[in-house]
């Protein structure tokens, strides 16, 4: 699979397809759920760009391609990887003076039959639309291709052969003559393959199974779990190498491969390699922007402090517990053994994140441990003296009063309409009043 951030990079179309409606239909209805609109319209792109006549030198840029199309050079990449794997295009890297220069071999698109009668293509389709989909659309192409031809019932074949009705002089029919021969050598042409499913697979199966050989693992076991094996890989971007180490604790000494154990501790290793990662990325971009001391920073700060760093995270535990009268559990030992284990959290951090911990409750709880580690880590805290700093500054400011509005009361008045005086003025004149009525009379 290659692939160039380089729109400038050259390329060329080795070759001619052509799409008749049939083809274009099986283009449309079962290929373009599986690679998408833009590789659809990739492929009958690079159907019109072929030039029979054009040399290496004529080649144009991707960029090309990406004007035509209208989409980044990641989505055209995509489609291409697309519509290798489904083996509509095949693509070949050229190294010549023009440097490297990709070479794009288009496959005819197969009849229906061929394309249901793979497994791998015929099962994403159904990945893709949904089984009843999936079944009108086999339907469809069953019935239509049903409809192509009658059969042929109750009836003998009475054609005339060749020889029944032409005559070749001498040998001619047994030993062509050498200008048959060079004009059948002349007219040879390639023939375009039809698109088959590149299911070539890039993993060293013989190197797993000898692997696993030392650990009386028959390779048929390996042969049984392909498809898992080949999907926990590539999830996790493993070697084969890696894969089985991972894999070991999982055997127990059997003679079979547990796969439901061996992805659980392969999610768990992921899980926790990547959380650390994280954790590590952020305490790092914590510690540039540590603060030398804390503003107004009293004895008791400093004393908490020196203790934090002199002591280690279980020890630390137990004498704050023991100050309070308490008892450690285990379980307060198992979170901060995972905080610093798991996550990599420095000793001094998990201290004050104990001694906060303790100034909420009377015991280290995991929900209370990890809500207050990942506000830290989402505010850069990421040494002892930042988070004394954090937890006295939210401190103070939950300790400020804040204003309260005091809104004054609005009291509607009622209408007292005992004391309300009719309102006589009709609004309108006697000389007005005489018109009006005048009106009315003529009606």
């Amino acid at each position: 699979m290659f692939e160039t951030a380089d729109p400038k990079n050259l390329y060329y179309v080795a070759n001619r397809v052509r799409l008749f409606p049939e083809d274009e239909k099986v283009l449309i209805k079962l290929y373009q759920p599986l690679v998408g609109a833009v590789a659809v319209a990739l492929y009958q792109t690079l159907i019109q760009n072929y030039d029979p006549y054009g040399i290496i030198s004529d080649s144009k840029g991707i960029y090309s391609l990406q004007e035509q199309l209208d989409c980044s050079l990641k989505q055209l990449f995509n489609s291409l990887h697309k519509l290798e794997a489904v083996g509509l295009v095949q693509t070949f890297l050229s190294d010549n003076v023009f440097n490297n220069v990709l070479v794009f071999k288009l496959l005819q698109v197969p009849a229906a039959d061929k394309f249901f009668a793979t497994p791998l293509l015929a099962s994403l389709l159904k990945e893709k639309v949904g089984v009843p989909t999936f079944h009108d659309l086999s339907h469809a192409f069953a019935q239509e291709a049903k409809l192509k031809e009658k059969p042929i019932k109750n009836a003998k074949d009475v054609s005339a052969n060749f020889f029944d009705v032409f005559r070749l002089p001498g040998d001619e029919a047994i030993t062509p003559s050498s200008d048959v021969v060079q004009a059948a050598q002349e007219n040879k042409v390639h023939e375009v393959e039809t698109a088959k499913v590149n299911d070539h697979d890039s993993i060293d199966w013989d190197f797993i199974k000898q692997e696993y050989s030392r650990y009386q693992i028959p390779a048929s076991e390996i042969d049984l779990n392909k498809e898992q094996i080949r999907g926990l890989i590539q999830t996790y971007g493993l070697s084969e190498k890696e894969f089985v180490d991972e894999s070991l604790p999982c055997l127990h000494g059997s003679y079979s491969l547990n796969m439901r154990d061996i992805s659980n501790t392969l999610a768990e290793n992921y899980k926790r390699t990547n959380t650390r990662e994280n954790v590590q990325a952020q305490l790092n971009e914590g510690r540039k922007k540590a603060l030398v001391a804390i503003k107004d920073m009293d004895d008791n700060d400093k004393k908490l402090l020196k203790a934090a760093n002199e002591s280690s995270p279980a020890e630390f535990l137990y004498k704050l517990k023991t100050q309070k009268g308490g008892i450690t559990s285990a379980n307060e030992k198992q979170i901060i053994n995972n905080l610093h284990t798991q996550y990599g959290l420095p000793e001094d951090l998990i201290n004050i994140l104990t001694y906060t911990c303790l100034t909420y409750d009377t015991v280290v709880s995991s929900n209370l441990a990890y809500k207050i580690a990942n506000d830290w880590l989402q505010h850069g805290v990421a040494t002892a003296v930042q988070a004394l700093q954090y937890v006295k500054k939210r401190r103070n400011s939950f300790g400020k009063k804040r204003p309260v509005r005091t809104y004054q009361k609005r009291v509607e008045k009622g209408t007292d309409w005992s004391k309300k005086k009719a309102d006589r003025d009709a609004g309108i004149s006697t000389e007005q009043l005489k018109n009006l009525f005048k009106d009315l009379n003529n009606k």
